[in-house]
């Protein structure tokens, strides 16, 4: 957990730093294209026709100064005074602007407005406007605007002996800044993007694979631990068996040297069942094309032999079609049936039902018992090659960790395949289909 939580603090703290980066950059795009486009206005506000029209809107305002000193005029009727003239000029500017354009222009809209109209008499300062009015623009105003420069107009009227102070604003709106520095950035994005998935999937992949080791690391480790108490408890037995003949066979009866042989018979026939186990695990088997005919009569002669070592258990068998035939060596049913038995009864179960059917062309095994269960989080790996769903205390339960794995592997040799129906405490059921 711990190093799963470093791993993604480390993701964290590059896709920050990777964030900083590309901020960074949008930001340095951002001015670059500011300078350039102020740049453009430059160039348009350098020339004697913008001058013209600068003055135009100027000159209107000073003769309404003049129609107001004189009486004819209120402070409130400046905006419309300039109206008429604020249409004529828009076209003028965006005509004027249409012939300045050069190829690697940006598409800006320019407009100018006036902030303040001051006069001055006698040191006495009386203010004609205050506020925000456009005098001119060459388009239709987009949402953002940027500042260009401030005009500060001041002049005498040596008519009326007053001063005026115009002041004024003028802005250009770019709506394309953000798409065009998007458009720039694309390929830092998109490498930015992909190194990210690259190291979040390398992250990933690596711990994916080092989970893997360890549970494959713990699996190996419980079967060093479970072969090894296997071993101990037959070689055990069979080395007291041996030395008990050595020291006191002309002491012994028949009947206990008798009991002592057959010892030594059952505990080589454990080894070799485990040896056996081992072997069949490692090799894959080979499927056979002969025809066999499947009932629960060759059934029960299976149970049968099954129950002489575990008499008080209780297996029942039932089949819902009269024939059944499958492609399948007798041998590797009588496998499959006995390691199914045999590990129901190992995890509790006594009582056991087997049940086989012919269903949409498929041979149906089946496999119920009242044993403790199989929790949910294991049942995707009870198949895997020396998994024992029980672990920790290696001597409640006997065995390698095989069984099913083989039973899987003469499954998958048949085409067929094996599942598991579970809860905890309730039982499980196994259930192969295997093509007739």
């Amino acid at each position: 957990m711990l190093l799963i939580a470093a791993c993604i603090f480390t993701v964290m703290a590059l896709a920050a730093i990777q964030g900083y980066f590309i901020y960074n950059t949008y930001q340095l795009n951002e001015k670059e294209i500011n300078v350039a486009i102020k740049k453009q206005v430059s160039r348009l506000e350098d020339t004697e026709e913008w001058e013209e029209l600068n003055d135009a809107w100027m000159e209107r305002s000073k003769d309404f100064v003049r129609e107001y000193v004189k009486g004819n005029a209120i402070k409130q009727d400046f905006k419309k005074y300039l109206k008429p003239n604020k249409d004529s000029l828009s076209n003028a500017m965006k005509i004027y602007m249409k012939k300045m354009a050069q190829p690697e222009d940006y598409d800006i809209d320019y407009s100018i407005y006036v902030n303040s109209i001051m006069l001055i008499e006698n040191k006495k300062v009386d203010t004609i406007f205050k506020g925000k009015m456009l005098v001119l623009a060459n388009d239709t105003l987009k949402k953002n605007h940027i500042l260009s420069s401030e005009g500060r107009w001041e002049t005498v009227d040596t008519d009326v002996n007053l001063a005026m102070i115009v002041k004024s604003n003028r802005f250009y709106s770019f709506d394309e800044l953000q798409n065009i520095i998007i458009s720039k950035m694309a390929g830092l994005l998109l490498f930015s993007v992909v190194l990210m998935t690259f190291v979040v999937f390398l992250y990933y992949m690596s711990l994916k694979n080092l989970i893997s080791q360890k549970r494959i690391a713990d699996i190996k480790t419980d079967f060093v631990n479970n072969i090894t108490h296997e071993f101990q408890t037959p070689l055990a037995t069979m080395d007291i068996a041996i030395k008990t003949l050595k020291r006191k066979e002309n002491q012994m009866s028949a009947e206990h040297y008798q009991h002592t042989i057959s010892m030594i018979e059952r505990q080589n026939e454990r080894l070799q069942k485990l040896f056996r186990q081992v072997t069949e695990a490692s090799v894959t088997p080979v499927a056979s094309e002969d025809s066999i005919s499947i009932s629960c009569i060759e059934i029960k002669e299976i149970i049968s032999d099954f129950k002489l070592s575990k008499p008080d258990i209780n297996i029942t068998c039932r089949q819902e079609q009269s024939a059944l035939t499958v492609k399948m060596d007798p041998f590797h049913l009588n496998t499959i049936i006995v390691n199914l038995l045999d590990n129901a009864v190992k995890y509790g179960a006594h009582i056991i039902d087997v049940g086989l059917k012919i269903e949409s062309g498929n041979f149906l095994l089946s496999m119920k018992d009242n044993g403790k269960g199989i929790p949910f989080q294991e049942q995707a790996s009870i198949f895997d090659k020396f998994y024992r769903a029980e672990k920790g205390n290696i001597h409640d339960t006997k065995g390698l960790g095989l069984g099913l794995f083989y039973i899987k592997q003469l499954v998958e040799t048949y085409k067929g395949k094996i599942k598991v129906e579970s809860e905890e405490g309730k039982g499980a059921i196994f259930i192969i289909t295997i093509p007739v």
